[in-house]
């Protein structure tokens, strides 16, 4: 009967001392889980990165905002330009144009003064005397010449 208990304690001892193996193993491998696994550190930075991350993100959507109404007014600028260079073009065409009326008309004066001088005498008398319309209304009125 001692034997027996004997026998009984030490398969009782060897039960407990390969469920002990067992937990020591469960343990060593969790801890090694553990070790992997991101410490505080690691999260307090992750939060850090996602903040940076908004600010980013605020900052390019405003930026992208700016961006927009920038290429807006280039827009309407190049608009302007255009209708400006159109103005322009228009003034310019109509200045020669009425410079070579103007030449034209000066060519046919003197042509008119080589051919025969009293036509000059007419026309100098035409440009310093007004010049009047069908009923004798002068044409070069002013506005107080109007109001009287």
């Amino acid at each position: 009967t001692l034997q027996k208990r004997l026998i009984e304690k030490t398969e009782e001892a060897v039960e407990k001392d390969t469920l002990l193996q067992e937990k020591e193993k469960l343990y060593v491998e969790l801890k090694n889980i553990l070790a992997r696994q991101p410490g505080p550190e690691v999260a307090e930075q992750l939060s850090i990165y996602q903040q940076n991350l908004k600010e980013k993100t605020r900052q390019m959507k405003a930026m992208a905002a700016e961006l927009n109404m920038h290429q807006a007014q280039v827009s309407e600028y190049r608009y302007e330009i255009e209708r400006l260079s159109r103005e322009l073009q228009d003034s310019k065409r109509k200045f020669f144009e009425q410079k070579r009326k103007d030449q034209i008309q000066k060519e046919i004066v003197r042509d008119a003064q080589r051919i025969d001088p009293s036509v000059a005498h007419q026309q100098k008398f035409h440009l310093t005397q007004p010049k009047v319309a069908g009923g004798g209304f002068n044409l070069t009125q002013t506005g107080k010449q109007l109001a009287t």
